[in-house]
């Protein structure tokens, strides 16, 4: 007799319960290993209700008698767990493959030489034309008020838990020691980052986009996921191509996955997400 091990404990792993809790983790395991290994964005809504309706059937069904009497009935729960876990599954994973073979992929951006020094490009830059007078584009105070409220301000100049001196809202490009800034600079220093990372995110939406789709509310939602998870993963995301094909909503949709931190949701990044896509559909 083992010492560790139940006795029947084959019997335990062919139980309808024991394959549904099995099922119901990698179910859980999916989003991140078609990300990892494919660059591939699944929708973790439907792979979770799976996983939790395998949880649920795989401990409800310890409670049940395991007798030659209740084993129709098992076999019709599980199946039916089964079948629900399959079609969510399509819906999740088939749905991203779809997208991924149908949805533009972002434009390409220029090269670093082009971009930083015209005369460097492929074909020669036109001149500009005079920048015309227009009123004051509000998606600075939009985006200010949605991003500094999870970024965290301090005034005085410190050093973060890696050492590098950052003052204001995490910015550390021109930190460094002894330094105050007024509320109103670190202000400024914010707008200044959250343009550029708006305008690197800009670089993946075509000109349709940019032109018919983009008010200023839905670019700072995007313009915030840009600035939380960096704009190249922000340009190559799901949200961003849906937004190039013209699925608004599903664009914003898309917004709310970037949940996670080490694999696990956290409710920080869960009340930032609801706030973007809250914004996103103004």
């Amino acid at each position: 007799m083992n010492r560790y091990l139940i006795e029947n404990w084959r019997v335990v792993l062919r139980s309808y319960s024991f394959i549904s809790m099995v099922l119901g983790l990698l179910v859980l395991l999916v989003p991140n290993a078609l990300y990892e290994m494919f660059g591939i964005e699944a929708d973790p809504y439907p792979l979770g209700t799976a996983a939790l309706v395998f949880f649920a059937f795989g401990i409800l069904g310890r409670f049940v008698r395991q007798v030659p009497e209740t084993r129709i009935g098992r076999r019709l729960i599980f199946w039916t767990a089964f079948l629900f876990g399959a079609l969510m599954l399509v819906k999740s994973i088939g749905g991203a493959l779809y997208e991924e073979a149908v949805l533009p992929e972002p434009p390409a951006q220029a090269s670093i030489e082009a971009q930083i020094i015209p005369a460097m490009a492929s074909k020669p830059q036109a001149p500009m034309p005079p920048t015309p007078v227009v009123a004051k584009d509000p998606f600075d105070e939009i985006a200010f008020q949605l991003i500094s409220k999870w970024e965290g301000k301090r005034n005085e100049a410190y050093r973060d838990i890696v050492g590098v001196w950052t003052i204001c809202y995490g910015h550390t490009r021109t930190a460094g020691p002894g330094q105050h800034k007024t509320d109103a600079e670190c202000k400024a220093l914010l707008i200044a980052e959250i343009a550029e990372y708006r305008d690197k995110w800009l670089a993946y939406v075509n000109g349709k986009a940019k032109t018919y789709w983009l008010p200023p509310t839905r670019k700072a939602a995007y313009t915030s996921l840009a600035f939380n998870v960096g704009w190249t993963g922000a340009g190559k995301s799901t949200a961003t191509r849906r937004l190039n094909a013209g699925d608004i909503e599903g664009g914003c949709e898309a917004i709310s996955w970037y949940n996670k931190a080490g694999g696990k949701v956290v409710r920080g990044l869960v009340r930032r997400r609801t706030e973007e896509v809250t914004l996103c559909l103004v």
